[in-house]
């Protein structure tokens, strides 16, 4: 198993570094499968011509009621972890009390992130900002 994502794996390769198999470096795991997430939830649904799915909804699109947007955000979430990121595994989004700033929309998310033939478990917060950019808190 890689601790790197295939797209890490071909950028190294390109600079004339071999990436390797073998011992796993939790950390470099970790950083890999964050900075993955950070590009999956960034991401616009249509940005990718092979996958239409891949990408967060535009969020005047995700739902027709006003109470039921905050859900059909997180379950946007879930899905496009579940579906764009195989190292994770059991994904869960909450949705977090209110945040202190009006017109972000906070998420929790726990995951169990395979480590070999092992799973830890995972969790950070994930903040939809009133720009439309997903930031994460580890």
């Amino acid at each position: 198993m890689f601790s790197k994502s295939l797209f890490e794996r071909l950028e190294t390769a390109v600079e004339g570094q071999a990436a390797q198999p073998g011992a796993v470096d939790r950390w470099e795991l970790a950083d890999s499968v964050f900075a993955s997430v950070r590009r999956i939830l960034n991401a616009r649904q249509g940005c990718c011509e092979i996958r239409i799915d891949f990408g967060m909804p535009d969020l005047n699109d995700i739902s027709k009621e006003a109470s039921e947007t905050v859900p059909a955000i997180a379950r946007a979430v879930r899905y496009q972890l579940e579906t764009f990121e195989p190292r994770l595994s059991q994904v869960q989004v909450r949705v977090l009390p209110e945040s202190d700033r009006p017109g972000d929309f906070a998420f929790g998310v726990s995951a169990v992130l395979k480590v070999g033939d092992e799973g830890e478990a995972m969790k950070f917060d994930t903040v939809l900002g009133s720009d439309r950019q997903m930031r994460l808190r580890t």
